[in-house]
């Protein structure tokens, strides 16, 4: 039976296009982009309710570096954000051959206004 979309068409019109032309090619994305979205839509949001930040400062296929600021790096739960948050999350994209190394940065001191 041909299908109700095919009637009062020519053979070559019923043709539809090819498979590939109809399924889009998504390229893996690359591990910095991948560690950026979970730094940006999961770490950072966790982070930032606790007064801290935390930014990427160099990926390769062998390490990956991060640096956290206030709480998360000097707080007295510093520790376990480090090893029970950050790492477990970064480890899931970058998996296990890939070291990952938490640096920790100094705040900022605030000016009192004069």
């Amino acid at each position: 039976m041909t299908p109700r979309w095919c009637v009062g068409l020519s053979p070559v019109s019923r043709m539809r296009e090819p498979v590939a032309r109809r399924i889009p090619i998504s390229h893996p994305p690359s591990m910095r982009d991948a560690v950026t979205r979970v730094i940006e839509e999961v770490l950072r949001p966790l982070l930032k309710g606790d007064d801290s930040t935390i930014e990427l400062l160099d990926v390769s296929e062998v390490e990956v570096v991060v640096q956290v600021s206030g709480h998360a790096a000097f707080g007295v739960g510093a520790e376990y954000v480090r090893t029970g948050v950050i790492e477990p999350a970064l480890r899931k994209v970058v998996g296990d051959a890939c070291e990952i190394r938490v640096e920790k940065a100094m705040p900022l001191g605030r000016k009192e206004p004069r």
